[in-house]
């Protein structure tokens, strides 16, 4: 049997998960034990943001260390 991975969503839609994740975890109705799958979520949902954001970071430094040595050769 092979597992479908799933996709992680983009980090607009994870922030956007997120803000809803923090209005039910902040909601006086919510119980206990569902906060905390809830804060487990918003953990996984941060996590992929972050990798997200770090391979742009990296491929904005490569693309400027691609400039820059294009400029060296002018």
């Amino acid at each position: 049997i092979k597992k479908e991975k799933k996709e992680a969503p983009g980090i607009e839609e994870s922030f956007r998960m997120l803000d809803e994740l923090l209005s039910k975890m902040e909601d006086e109705d919510t119980p206990l034990e569902e906060a905390f799958s809830l804060y487990e979520k918003g953990l996984e949902l941060v996590k992929n943001a972050g990798a997200q954001i770090d391979r742009i970071e990296h491929r904005l430094q490569i693309l400027g260390e691609d400039e820059e040595e294009a400029e060296s050769h002018d």
